[in-house]
C-alpha cells in the first residue's frame, strides 16, 4: 500500500489581514493529483486541520469539499485532531464522511467504525474537479477498514496496514479517554496513551498517527501553554510514526521511525520554504519526501528608503514580503504606495538597542532569531533545539494573528 502523510493544514489562517484560503484550495488540489499520480491508497492529515476552534464558515466548506476530492476513486482519507482543532466540531459530521471512507479522529475508540471486525466498501464520490470516470474507478481495488480501540486496519486485497489514531493529547482528552492517574507524570501519561492505542498492532505493517510535540531531550518542557515530550514516549511497536505540530519536514526518531510532515504552506516568515509532503510504501518499507509547488513564499528583505521598498517589492512580487526599515521616517505618500503594493504584506522599523557592550540592532531580526539570542543569554551561549525554536514561533505567529 501506499499513504500519503501531510498535516498542520491550519485552514482559515491568515498571514496579518491575507486570506491563503486560496492558496490552501490550490495545494489541496496538488494534493489530490499527486495522490492519482502515484495511486496513493490512504491519506493521513495528522492534525491541525483549521486554525482555530472555531473556525470561520468558509474553512470549513473548504475542507469538506477536500475531504471528498482526496477520498476519489476508493481511497481511504483520515483527518486528525491536532490542537488547534474543537475534535468534537472536527467530527461533527462522521456519519456522512465514514459513507465515503472519510474517518475523522477525534477519541481513541474507533470500533464503531466499519462494523467492528467487518470491513466496508467506502463508495466514490463525484469529484469536486472533473468527474470521475466509473470504469476507471472499478478498475481500482477499493480500500477496506475496520475500526479498532486506537485505530483502524485498512485492508487492499491481501495486505492491510494498522493505523494507532492519537489527537493531540490534552489533559482534557486524555480525561475524556479513560481515568487518569494524576500520581504519574504527564509524559508518562501519554507513553501510556500511545501505547494503549498500539495494542492492536500485529506483524503487518503499523503506523502511529499522531500530533505531538516533541523533543529529541529526555527531560519535558513547556513553551506557551504546549508540552514538549521526550522521543521515548513513542512505542517501539510502530513501523512508522506520523508526526503533526512543527511546520518543517523533520525526522525526529530513526527507532521507531518518527517524522513530521511538516504544514503543506509557509505560514511564518521564519519557517522553510521548501514545502512536502511523505509517502510510505509499506511494502518496500521506504519512506520518500516529495516536494510541493503550490502556496506563495514569504520574504523578509532589508531597505533604507522609499526606492529600495518599491524595489524589494517589484523583485518579489508573486511573494508575500515584510519590509525591515532601518532608513529615515517616509512620508504619508510614500507608505500608501508601499502598503498599496500587491507583495506588500508587513513593516517593520527597525530601532536601536543599546546594551552594557554596544548598540545593536534587534527590531529586523525574525522571531526565530530573537529566541536564539534570548536562549543563548539564559543557557550558556547553547542555541534551542529546533523543535523548541519552531514551537516559539508558531506561538508568536498565533498571538500576532489573534491582535
Amino acid at each position: 500500500m501506499k499513504i500519503l502523510h501531510t498535516a498542520d493544514l491550519h485552514l482559515g489562517k491568515k498571514l496579518n489581514k491575507a486570506s491563503r484560503l486560496d492558496e490552501q484550495c490550490a495545494v489541496i488540489k496538488e494534493l489530490a493529483e499527486l495522490a492519482d499520480v502515484e495511486d496513493i491508497d490512504v491519506i493521513l492529515i495528522a492534525g491541525d486541520v483549521f486554525d482555530a476552534s472555531v473556525p470561520p464558515a468558509e474553512a470549513e466548506r473548504v475542507f469538506y469539499r477536500s475531504i471528498l476530492t482526496l477520498a476519489e476513486r476508493g481511497r481511504a482519507v483520515i483527518a486528525l485532531a491536532g490542537n488547534h482543532d474543537d475534535e468534537r466540531r472536527l467530527c461533527a459530521a462522521k456519519p456522512l464522511a465514514e459513507m465515503q471512507g472519510i474517518v475523522l479522529a477525534g477519541e481513541l475508540d474507533y470500533t464503531a467504525i466499519g462494523g467492528g471486525e467487518t470491513l466496508s466498501d467506502p463508495t466514490p464520490p463525484p469529484s469536486l474537479y472533473a468527474l470521475a470516470d466509473a470504469a476507471d474507478y472499478l478498475q481500482k481495488q477499493r480500500i477496506k477498514y475496520a475500526g479498532r480501540y486506537g485505530g483502524i486496519t485498512v485492508q487492499k486485497g491481501d495486505e492491510k496496514v494498522n493505523i494507532a489514531l492519537v489527537p493531540y493529547p490534552s489533559e482534557g482528552r486524555l480525561s475524556r479517554w479513560y481515568e487518569q492517574d494524576y500520581t504519574v507524570s504527564y509524559p508518562d501519561r501519554v507513553k501510556l496513551a500511545l501505547e494503549k492505542a498500539c495494542e492492536f498492532f500485529d506483524d503487518g505493517y503499523n503506523i502511529l498517527c499522531t500530533h505531538l510535540f516533541l523533543s529529541k531531550s529526555e527531560t519535558s518542557e513547556a513553551l506557551g501553554g504546549l508540552s514538549a515530550l521526550p522521543v521515548s514516549v513513542l512505542p517501539q511497536t510502530a513501523d512508522y510514526v506520523a508526526l503533526g505540530h512543527v511546520h518543517k519536514h523533520l525526522r525526529i526518531s530513526k527507532t521507531p521511525l518518527a517524522e513530521y510532515s511538516g504544514s503543506p504552506v509557509q505560514y511564518a516568515y521564519d519557517e522553510s520554504r521548501t514545502k512536502s509532503v511523505n509517502i510510505i510504501d509499506t511494502e518496500k518499507r521506504t519512506v520518500t519526501q516529495v516536494v510541493l509547488k503550490s502556496g506563495k513564499k514569504l520574504t523578509e528583505t532589508n531597505a533604507d528608503n522609499f526606492d529600495e521598498c518599491m524595489a524589494r517589492l517589484d523583485a518579489y512580487s508573486s511573494d508575500y514580503v515584510r519590509i525591515k526599515y532601518s532608513g529615515d521616517p517616509l512620508g504619508k505618500e510614500e507608505t500608501i504606495k508601499i502598503k498599496s503594493h500587491p507583495a506588500f504584506n508587513d513593516f517593520v522599523v527597525t530601532a536601536a538597542v543599546r546594551t552594557d557592550k554596544t548598540v545593536e540592532r534587534r527590531a529586523h531580526l525574525s522571531d526565530g532569531e530573537i529566541f536564539d539570542l534570548f536562549y543563548k543569554s539564559r543557557n550558556g551561549d547553547r542555541l534551542p533545539s529546533v523543535e523548541l525554536k519552531a514551537a516559539f514561533v508558531e506561538l508568536m505567529e498565533e498571538l500576532k494573528s489573534a491582535q
